[in-house]
């Protein structure tokens, strides 16, 4: 037993033994696999001990103070300008709140509508606007700060979000606003009732509030600008004066709807423009440029807002006027169309009135200045060039977005095309180099535009604009049409693309043998031609003449178809056959103008007894060299008659009413008028309309007078018509073998 147990213990151990070494080897070769994975992730990334711990903590302890002062540094400025901006809406707020507090306490002593409680509430309005403004300037500056702190802990992106979001409010806040919400209750004095408030805009330079306004019966109506001044709270009488004067201009050229001068204000509505001030256009177009594909297309975009503004600039030269204070925030911008607001200042090209300085810096003309104080009046100088300066100005600013700070010395940066520079620096030039009108800068501007639509603004030379080369004004920019908005938009091209541009210059092509033989050939064949075309004109017109003298010479002499009683005549009517033998002799004369109506009637009498003074003095000396001693018992003196050629209907009324004008005049003058009846009158008109050949006319009048023994009339045969705008008065004075033709514009 015990030996047999002793050998089971021995085979079990034996198997146990095999056993725990096979698990054993197992185990051994998982262990092996563990340590190769973890060397393997140890070679991979280090693994975190207490020393990186201990490592990243000062890492972090002595980093936060660099980002601390990275971030301070970066809102340093936005940090001053916080401060600078509460202090002065701390101050500002005081003010406002001493005003109320003198307004609460007068309010119990005054009338509301007195003068005395009207000034301390316009004061009050006045430090609570300051106020707003200073608390805005503040918040934004508190925002800026906010800003460089976000970007520097990579929080950026949530700023410029919210910033996009606030832009945008900003943008589309007129599409929520209920106009009905808005109380006219407690208008100013004289406030249209038409007009209904929506919004109060910012002002301007002067002591002027300006409103957005809407009809009052239209509650979705388009949108009007309203500019209004209170001559008895606040308003300055010289602004007043001042912008009365430039909006009578303004609306004859229809840039204001409407305005009115009453006893306590003056105010006028202008159209409203939508969209964004030339100043914030030109800085966003250049930030996106430079983000996206380089300035190329900021360029031609500048260049389309300049072509614009000369076009509108010309119009106003042209019609007597200048603007005198264009400037980038007078410049309404929407898309790639420009519009020119702000007439304050505008000013008669004639006016005797004194040059005064008043302008935005850095685009006002510095000889304007100059010339003010010297007290030069504005007739004596030409104040259209101030403009083009101020222009050359605005697009120096539309191109660089910065501000001309040295005048006529500023220099644009060298990424701006060199022709775009040397345009600029021309209008800004002294008054003597400068360019002499709007259109010759648009002639330029003209070019520039088309070459930036094609892509060749960069190679185009100073030498290649038609300013250098001496051309003139192309008959495409002498229109005076606006824009045309719709082909701007739809064009592919952009600006410079929507009309079709000339091809100012045109490639030199090299001369061959057989293209100068071509030349000389065809130059050849056109004079050959040419020549044997008038050889053949020549004669046709030599036997038509021929032609025409043998049907218009007469079988008898004037001298036959007098009267027996009348051969004292004889002289008289041998004069005129020469006369008519020789075909008929005259001059023309037109009488600047345009003429009042009063004036116009002494203008022709006077210019028609000159002209037959004349003729009378000459026929007195023809009929001496026949012998005769006493001329003057033959020709007895001037006979006139005055004839309209128009109809007899309402249309022509002016011109038959100057029948008699002109006939009562010659007789204040001492010229003998023709008495002549109604009916004979009518023979005169009719014999115009019947004898439409010059020399048969004259024939037929001194055949007429002879058969009547009479000495011939003179006669003033005349029209009244108008032409492109103007009224003309057009006459013919005739005696036989004698004519002379009158024009004189009047209104």
């Amino acid at each position: 037993m015990y030996g047999r147990g002793v050998l089971m213990r021995a085979k079990t151990a034996q198997v146990m033994d095999s056993a725990e070494a096979g698990a054993a080897a197992h185990v051994d070769a998982y262990a092996e696999y563990k340590r190769h994975k973890l060397a393997r992730r140890e070679r991979e990334k280090p693994p975190l001990t207490l020393g990186n711990i201990i490592h990243f903590v000062i890492a972090v302890f002595f980093l936060w103070p660099v980002f601390l002062i990275i971030a301070v540094i970066w809102s340093l400025g936005d940090a001053v300008n916080f401060i600078r901006h509460t202090v002065e809406a701390c101050i500002s707020s005081t003010f406002w709140m001493g005003r109320l507090c003198k307004e609460w306490t007068a309010g119990m002593m005054l009338h509301r509508n007195s003068p005395e409680m009207l000034r301390l509430k316009g004061q009050r309005k006045a430090f609570g606007h300051e106020a707003a403004k200073d608390w805005a300037s503040a918040g934004r500056a508190l925002i800026g700060i906010g800003r460089a702190w976000s970007k520097t802990f990579g929080l950026g992106g949530l700023f410029s979000s919210l910033e996009k979001r606030i832009e945008h409010a900003n943008k589309d806040w007129r599409r929520y606003v209920a106009t009905a919400a808005y109380d006219n209750s407690e208008a100013p004095a004289e406030f249209p009732a038409e007009y209904t408030v929506v919004d109060e805009l910012p002002r301007g330079g002067s002591s002027a509030r300006v409103y957005a306004v809407r009809k009052t019966d239209e509650n979705n109506g388009p949108l009007y600008v309203l500019k209004y001044f209170n001559l008895r709270n606040g308003g300055n009488l010289e602004s007043v004066i001042r912008e009365s004067q430039a909006a009578q201009l303004a609306q004859k050229l229809g840039l204001i709807i409407e305005s009115k001068l009453g006893d306590a204000a003056f105010w006028y509505v202008m159209p409203y423009y939508s969209g964004e001030t030339l100043t914030e256009g030109v800085m966003r177009n250049i930030k996106q440029s430079r983000e996206n594909d380089g300035l190329s297309n900021h360029y031609r975009v500048s260049l389309g807002y300049c072509h614009q503004l000369l076009q509108i600039i010309a119009r106003y030269h042209e019609s007597g006027v200048f603007h005198k204070d264009i400037k980038p925030d007078n410049l309404i911008i929407n898309g790639e169309k420009i519009y020119l607001v702000d007439i304050g200042l505008m000013t008669p090209l004639s006016s005797m009135a004194q040059l005064t300085t008043h302008g935005t810096e850095y685009f006002r003309d510095p000889e304007m200045v100059k010339l003010a104080l010297e007290g030069r009046e504005v007739r004596e100088v030409d104040a259209a060039k101030f403009d083009v300066y101020s222009i050359g100005a605005v697009l120096f600013f539309a191109l660089s977005g910065e501000f001309p700070t040295s005048g006529a010395l500023s220099r644009l940066p060298r990424e701006v095309p060199m022709v775009a520079q040397w345009v600029v620096n021309r209008a800004m030039t002294g008054m003597h180099q400068r360019y002499e009108n709007a259109r010759a800068m648009l002639t330029d501007i003209d070019y520039l535009c088309w070459a930036a639509s094609q892509g060749t603004l960069d190679a185009v030379k100073p030498a290649d604009l038609p300013s250098f080369k001496g051309m003139p004004v192309p008959s495409h920019l002498l229109h005076s049409e606006p824009v045309d908005t719709a082909r701007l938009a739809a064009s592919p091209g952009g600006y410079g693309a929507w009309y079709s541009a000339p091809a100012y210059v045109k490639p030199k092509e090299e001369l061959t043998f057989k293209k100068v033989a071509l030349v000389l050939l065809l130059v050849g064949g056109l004079a050959t031609i040419g020549l044997v075309s008038l050889g053949a004109i020549a004669d046709y017109k030599q036997r038509k003449r021929l032609a025409e003298a043998a049907l218009i010479a007469p079988e008898s002499t004037l001298a036959d178809k007098l009267p027996g009683d009348r051969a004292a005549l004889t002289p008289l009517y041998k004069d005129i056959d020469k006369a008519l033998a020789q075909r008929v002799s005259g001059g023309r004369e037109s009488i600047k103008g345009p003429l009042e109506r009063i004036d116009l009637a002494p203008a022709v009498v006077r210019s028609v007894g000159r002209v037959t003074g004349e003729w009378e003095s000459a026929i007195l000396a023809d009929l001496r060299k026949q012998g005769l001693t006493k001329p003057g018992m033959v020709f007895d003196k001037r006979r006139l008659i005055f004839v309209s050629l128009d109809g007899a209907d309402d249309s022509n009324r002016v011109s038959r009413g100057l029948e008699g004008e002109l006939a009562l005049e010659a007789a204040r003058t001492s010229l003998e008028p023709a008495a002549i009846t109604p009916a004979e009158l009518e023979r005169i008109r009719g014999m115009f309309a019947l004898l439409q050949d010059d020399l048969a006319l004259h024939r037929e009048i001194a055949a007429q007078s002879a058969a009547a023994g009479e000495v011939p009339p003179m006669i003033v045969a005349f029209t009244v018509e108008h032409e492109r705008g103007a009224t003309l008065f057009k006459a013919r004075v005739i005696y036989p073998g004698r004519e002379h033709a009158l024009v004189v514009p009047f209104k």
